[in-house]
């Protein structure tokens, strides 16, 4: 149960809170969670981007 609904059951009114839930996990070496965040995408693509240019160079 989320926050929104906790407070719903407690207190019996109607909320809605807008919830971001496009979120996205990897583990880390000691199985611990890390968000990915948008930085960590972009510097994995440009790596990747540099390695496929240099192989057909």
């Amino acid at each position: 149960m989320n926050i929104a609904e906790n407070v719903v059951v407690r207190e019996g009114r109607c909320m809605v809170e807008p919830q971001k839930q496009d979120t996205c996990v990897m583990l880390d070496d000691n199985g611990q969670e890390v968000n990915i965040t948008k930085d960590m995408v972009v510097s994995v693509c440009q790596e990747l981007l540099n390695q496929c240019r240099n192989i057909q160079s």
